[in-house]
């Protein structure tokens, strides 16, 4: 059980322990080819984690540069003093251009009209902005098609003024399964257009297809450039296959809950919404502070566990907005107000309640509510 302390918090918190982010950005480096710089991927508030306190933890670190999903992510790091690379993965509203030149945040690029709006912006500023093209090598989502019916309007795209072609990057979508033939069907198809665009005078800087999985099980596919994401956080890709060297990584975020009331229930009485727990003896009902508002799923009624003082105990009845009740009649010590609750971290995997829900485990770090208070160890933060 981790030392951190129940007088850090109210009713409920995640740690997020910045040696643990430091260490596993060391164990990714370890594996990464020593020519391919390593991007963090610190979107959606760094999976939960706080974008700012990573970025700035990773950046020190070594990090090439940032990935964000939107560009208010990153214009929210540059008002705080960010001022490494960055680039947005996937759409950005064309009201939003004159932001990405500004604030200098390369943009991804998989059309003309983009490629357009974008370079008559960065002329209007007298300035460039540097765009990463995206392939669609399979993923079906964004990117220009590999079969070269979008080559010419890439060139197109690549020629216009106030435009740098810095970076050509494709995602890989089943990297993180044994169908390695689809990964290097796509990895193919990705080297293939670079290689027709090249023919045509369009070099760029930076390729870049691997994500945490292609990272630990390609390394053949590293190029320029890596985009390390679950990885960084100490988690590994649900279902990705044992990759050749294993990398000792450490769960970042821990979330603690805390005991606030304990009381004993007579045979027959029933718990929570909708009474869909009755007790069928005396039972010791321990309320702790957490609810699906804080972004402990309702799925987890009924039978999952949460970590009372170091034991297991289930859920019983459904999982309210603020609170959650769990049995503790079998505890071998009586629980008390104040007691440390364990929903995940370094004691019990966010892949867990993941299996429970259905889901994985980039969702649970992300669920994580804004009213959940991040404590930060390990590190200055500000």
């Amino acid at each position: 059980m981790s030392d951190f302390r129940t007088d850090y918090y109210d009713r409920s918190c995640v740690e997020i322990d910045l040696n643990a982010l430091r260490h596993n950005f060391a164990e990714i480096r370890k594996v990464t080819s020593p020519g391919a710089g390593i991007l963090a991927v610190v979107k959606a508030d760094a999976y939960g984690h706080g974008a700012y306190e990573t970025a700035k933890t990773l950046l020190e670190c070594g990090a090439a540069g940032l990935c964000l999903a939107t560009i208010d992510e990153a214009v929210e790091l540059r008002h705080r003093g960010i001022d490494a690379p960055m680039m947005t993965l996937g759409f950005t509203d064309k009201s939003r251009y004159a932001d990405a030149v500004r604030y200098d945040i390369g943009q991804a690029v998989y059309s003309f009209d983009i490629a357009k709006a974008l370079s008559d912006e960065a002329v209007s500023q007298g300035k460039q902005i540097k765009i990463h093209i995206k392939l669609d090598t399979g993923m079906g989502r964004i990117g220009f098609p590999t079969d070269g019916a979008g080559t010419e309007e890439i060139i197109r795209s690549c020629r216009l003024p106030g435009i740098i072609p810095y970076g050509v990057f494709s995602h890989f979508a089943v990297a993180d399964t044994d169908d390695d033939s689809y990964t290097i069907k796509q990895y193919n198809a990705f080297m293939e257009q670079i290689k027709v665009l090249e023919s045509e005078g369009i070099v760029f800087a930076k390729k870049h297809i691997c994500n945490s999985a292609g990272i630990m099980r390609f390394p053949e596919m590293h190029l320029d450039l890596v985009r390390a994401g679950i990885i960084l956080y100490g988690l590994m890709p649900p279902g990705c296959p044992e990759p050749p060297v294993k990398l000792d990584l450490i769960p970042v975020m821990n979330w603690y809950a805390k005991v606030i009331h304990v009381k004993k229930i007579p045979e027959g009485a029933t718990v929570s919404y909708g009474r869909h727990f009755t007790a069928k003896r005396e039972t010791e009902v321990t309320t702790v502070g957490i609810g699906y508002a804080d972004g402990l799923s309702r799925l987890l009624s009924n039978g999952f566990e949460l970590v009372v003082d170091g034991e297991k105990c289930p859920i019983i009845g459904n999982v309210c907005m603020d609170m959650c009740m769990v049995d503790t009649t079998d505890m071998k010590v009586r629980p008390k107000v104040g007691d440390k609750v364990v929903v995940f971290g370094r004691d019990r995997l966010a892949d867990d309640l993941a299996d429970r829900m259905g889901t994985i485990n980039y969702e649970i770090t992300c669920d994580v509510g804004k009213r959940v208070r991040r404590i930060y160890t390990g590190g200055d933060s500000k």
